[in-house]
């Protein structure tokens, strides 16, 4: 690992301790939706490099919020399909013209847990200046104590 790559580390994990905050203020509420804590992370994680920010994409907002409710219906064996495991294959289905897209997954009992496991899967992803766009979805499930966070990441 080069020293890029621990500072690197090192910032996204400092960011993660004040976004972690910020997510267990969060509200519950139903549905699939943004969530503004979960993109105040990534905006966070984003910020401790040197890439421009992230630009909310309509269409990789629709592609997480699709991705993370195949996930939630397959969660609750209520699925027709299997989860989204590709956006870019979504993402072309709807008509972007981007040349590279990425996941990033977390599940949690709380905001604050599903928000960490995507910010995490993403340590790599989010400080990638190739990745121009975003869209983002939490789903909150209380009857079963589960959040789902997903965020898409697309680039040209």
């Amino acid at each position: 690992m080069s020293a890029a790559e621990r500072t690197a580390g090192r910032r996204t994990l400092a960011g993660l301790s004040s976004i972690c905050a910020v997510g267990m203020l969060c509200a519950p509420m139903a549905g699939a939706e943004p969530d503004e804590g979960f993109d105040h992370g990534i905006a966070s994680v984003r910020a401790a490099g040197s890439c421009a920010a992230l630009i909310r994409d309509p269409l990789a907002q629709k592609v997480a919020e699709i991705s993370n409710r195949s996930t939630e219906d397959y969660l609750n064996h209520t699925a027709r399909h299997v989860p989204v495991a590709d956006p870019l294959a979504v993402l072309k289905d709807f008509g972007s013209d981007a040349g590279k897209a990425v996941q990033l997954q977390g599940y949690g009992r709380t905001d604050a847990a599903a928000i960490k496991g995507a910010l995490l899967q993403g340590h790599t992803a989010l400080p990638d200046c190739s990745y121009t766009t975003f869209g983002s979805s939490l789903i909150r499930n209380p009857e079963r104590g589960q959040v789902l966070a997903v965020a898409v990441l697309a680039g040209p």
